[in-house]
């Protein structure tokens, strides 16, 4: 069986240019079948410089305080993202988009008298903060998908792996409110497939959330270093509710570079768990974490040979 490769997002390279057109190139010439549009960038800035550059959000230490109305600020595509299709589409690639999820962005921003990186004192403890996040990010998708032309879009949300547990959901949000505010983004793309991304071990009441979607057709998570979440759906449950899975195979923490052997078992044991619901093979998240780790050798001596590892791995599957 034929599974295809992609990616989550980040990568341990400057932000720049030639670094976003290096990075595509490099996925082409691999082998990924959709290579995703590179994130050199913190991932929630992506999205929310147009609220820093009017002075709504300021940068504070490791996140941003709210400062004015989310709402009178107008969405852009980020440059970066744009710059990447056109790259993309130069190559003659079907690409997937990493677009970072309401949960995640709100959970960022702290309005006044709350402390910067205290998920407690947050926007997502502030239903009406919340709500003006929820109606930016959804314009911005409107205003991405306008602009440009994914294959793939993958909503990330890691931040729901923190606030949802096994029967309830931090600040009295329930699974349905959820579900309602991710199809209300992923609505706004005309994309083949898309879907949710969230990391980290899988609570199990995120699973009523993710498999009620009706405007995503794929659930995307980390598998090789959270073994865990390798048995977390049952195959019938994704085929009743429309889903596919994007299973990680390769670890984007561990530094050390997979043996194929051990690649491909993990892969195969997905695909026998699985069947015709594994869509992707893929690694567990981003690798931005690796930055600095070889002193700027991360991308060409760890990033690199992964992915050949990855495509291999897939090559190994469609042989057996």
């Amino acid at each position: 069986m034929k599974v295809a490769t992609t990616l989550v997002g980040s990568f341990p390279l400057d932000y720049s240019r030639e670094n976003i057109a290096r990075a595509l190139k490099d996925q082409v010439d691999i082998g990924i079948t959709y290579p995703v549009l590179p994130q050199l960038r913190d991932f929630v800035y992506m999205f929310i410089e147009p609220l820093v550059k009017k002075g709504v959000v300021v940068r504070e230490g490791l996140g941003y305080r709210l400062r004015g109305d989310v709402s009178s600020v107008e969405p852009e595509t980020p440059e970066d993202m744009s710059y990447a299709a056109d790259v993309a589409e130069d190559l003659g690639a079907r690409y997937r988009l990493a677009f970072t999820g309401p949960f995640t962005v709100a959970s960022r921003i702290t309005p006044e008298g709350g402390r910067i990186g205290d998920i407690r004192t947050s926007l997502l403890a502030d239903r009406e903060g919340f709500q003006a996040v929820l109606e930016y990010v959804v314009e911005t998708a409107r205003e991405v998908a306008s602009t440009l032309n994914p294959f793939i879009v993958c909503v990330d949300e890691p931040v729901l792996s923190v606030i949802v547990g096994s029967k309830s959901v931090m600040f009295g949000y329930t699974a349905e409110e959820i579900t309602r505010a991710l199809d209300s983004v992923l609505a706004r793309f005309r994309s083949p497939m898309r879907g949710v991304h969230v990391c980290s071990r899988l609570p199990p009441l995120l699973k009523t959330v993710l498999l009620q979607l009706s405007n995503a057709n794929f659930l995307d998570h980390e598998h090789s270093d959270i073994p865990e979440n390798r048995a977390y759906y049952q195959a019938s449950e994704l085929r009743e509710s429309g889903k596919v899975l994007g299973y990680g195979v390769v670890s984007s923490r561990n530094t050390s570079v997979e043996r194929l052997e051990d690649v491909v078992a993990l892969a195969r044991d997905a695909l026998e768990r699985y069947g015709e619901s594994l869509a992707f093979i893929k690694p567990d998240c981003g690798f931005g974490g690796m930055k600095g780790y070889l002193q700027g050798r991360e991308y060409e001596e760890i990033v690199l040979k992964k992915l050949r590892v990855l495509v291999e791995a897939s090559r190994g599957l469609e042989e057996g």
